[in-house]
């Protein structure tokens, strides 16, 4: 008894030893022995294409061709156009071009996850053990939300906006300097430290909006809150409550206080056209909320201008909604790699999607500093001896401009412009002491309203004529149809 066990155990073990040594079946069929394959890519042109990934991913796998889908082309035909949007547009280019590769937003990868058009990645990252946890915090996660549960897609890049602040004027003031995870009521109040510091031309602001109206700041601090401007459905107008009064009366005191600079409305393009836009490389200003971009100025421009000085520069994260502390309203992900469901090609797709969100092409984004950065953290630690810890405190919020209602609130395009400019007087009569808060917002909410109607009546009219145009389109190429049909089978009763 005891012998035929000792058999049953070394069967056991043989056909688990061969069962390692086969190896599970792969999910997706290898690349042929040639390494040959081919991958149709959607990228905004082609040589920007091979310059970012393609070059090198063809060291790596020299025998894979690609197809390059430009994406500019369809940049060109909307030129001109107006009220695009862009977003579903993009959609009906690439199920026109049908690639193995798309970029797409986080946004449409949803939809396109809805209408089952990505292939599902989870089983392929778990057979070859691809890395996902060098990826900052939280993405990984928020993606899998948006592809209910599952990964459909990566991203090699995410864009965000840090707070920077000149470190030698707070140590000369004796102030203490801004920190992580400030809210903005926090901020406005620092910067108030500095509203009684000089006159004039020779005045220290707190805190600097470059290029911005104060309507730009109200947008920006919002963001940062759960405010919202429509209710779910994107039908009524709400600003007339007592959080958007709020953020108003910080603002416009801070701005009538000299605590925060922004571009008085009249001047805004002029300003920018002047290049006034260096109060904070003047030493004039604390404290701008910018882009990873914004360290090249930084280090470079007191080289170029005269004006500037050499800034001893910190940077901490954007302020953030006290609410949720650990997330930012103002990064998102650049782009999303998605693969086609119905990809004939998508062990070559895999390849390609592996290797520009693998850790070699994060390596390599992180020793040039662009307006974005590389999702992977492990690359990027610190520039000029700085700590990079604000870049990737935060984990970005998934609904990002949902102050705007969302990806599911639908509001006309018109409707921006119109509101902006309504905000932009009702704030400039407050910080005039023209008007209350509570008489701005009342007027802010009926004529937003009024612009919103307006708007939401233009947009229905230029559709209806869109249609009309598109189906006589439609009927006279059906009866050119009809004509050539009827030559053709006049030409043939002739020919017999």
């Amino acid at each position: 008894m005891a012998k035929k066990w000792k058999i049953v155990v070394l069967l056991t073990a043989v056909v688990a030893m061969l069962g390692g040594c086969l190896g599970e079946k792969p999910v997706l069929d290898e690349l042929g022995k040639d390494g040959k394959g081919k991958i149709k890519v959607v990228y905004y042109d082609e040589d920007n294409f091979y310059r970012e990934y393609g070059n090198y991913f063809n060291v790596k796998y020299p025998d894979i061709e690609f197809e390059i889908v430009n994406m500019n082309e369809m940049y060109k035909d909307l030129e001109g156009k107006e009220n695009v949007d862009y977003e579903a547009e993009r959609l009906k280019f690439l199920e026109k071009h049908k690639p193995d590769v798309m970029m797409v937003s986080l946004e449409n990868m949803e939809k396109m996850v809805q209408e089952g058009k990505l292939y599902n990645l989870d089983a392929v990252i778990a057979q070859e053990k691809f890395d996902l946890e060098g990826y900052m915090p939280g993405l990984i996660d928020m993606i899998r939300e948006k592809g209910g549960g599952s990964l459909y897609g990566l991203s090699p890049n995410f864009y965000t906006s840090v707070m920077y602040y000149n470190a030698e004027l707070f140590r000369e003031h004796n102030i203490e300097p801004p920190r992580n995870k400030m809210s903005w009521q926090e901020v406005l109040d620092l910067s108030s430290r500095f509203a009684g510091i000089g006159s004039g031309e020779d005045q220290i602001y707190g805190y600097y909006e470059r290029y911005g109206s104060p309507e730009n700041l109200l947008y920006k601090m919002a963001e940062a809150s759960s405010l919202r401007l429509f209710d779910p459905k994107g039908e009524k107008l709400i600003f007339n409550t007592d959080g958007w009064k709020q953020l108003m009366k910080q603002e416009t005191d801070s701005i009538r206080n000299k605590a925060v600079y922004t571009m008085p409305p009249s001047n805004h393009e002029d300003r920018v056209f002047r290049g006034d836009d260096d109060l904070f490389f003047k030493g004039k200003a604390a404290m701008v909320i910018e882009s990873p971009w914004f360290l090249t100025q930084i280090k470079d421009r007191h080289l170029w201008d005269k004006e500037s000085k050499k800034i001893d520069w910190g940077m901490v994260t954007a302020p953030v909604d006290p609410a949720s502390p650990d997330e930012t309203s103002y990064a998102g992900l650049s782009e999303m790699y998605v693969i086609a469901a119905d990809s004939p090609n998508k062990r070559a797709a895999w390849e390609f999607v592996k290797f520009v969100n693998g850790p070699e092409m994060a390596k390599a984004a992180s020793r040039s500093m662009r307006g974005d950065l590389p999702t992977r953290t492990q690359f990027m630690k610190e520039v000029d001896g700085k700590s990079t810890e604000a870049f990737y405190m935060l984990r970005p919020k998934a609904e990002s401009g949902s102050m705007w209602g969302g990806s599911n609130v639908q509001i006309p395009y018109d409707f921006h412009s119109a509101f902006s400019t309504i905000l932009s007087k009702e704030l400039q009569a407050v910080i005039d002491n023209k008007k209350t808060v509570e008489e701005a917002a009342a007027a802010i909410q009926a004529e937003g309203e009024a612009a919103l109607l307006k708007a939401r009546e233009e947009d229905k009219a230029r559709k209806e004529a869109e249609q009309k145009v598109k189906g006589e389109s439609g009927k006279a190429e059906e009866e050119n149809k009809t004509e050539g049909s009827g030559s053709a089978e006049a030409g043939t009763a002739e020919g017999d």
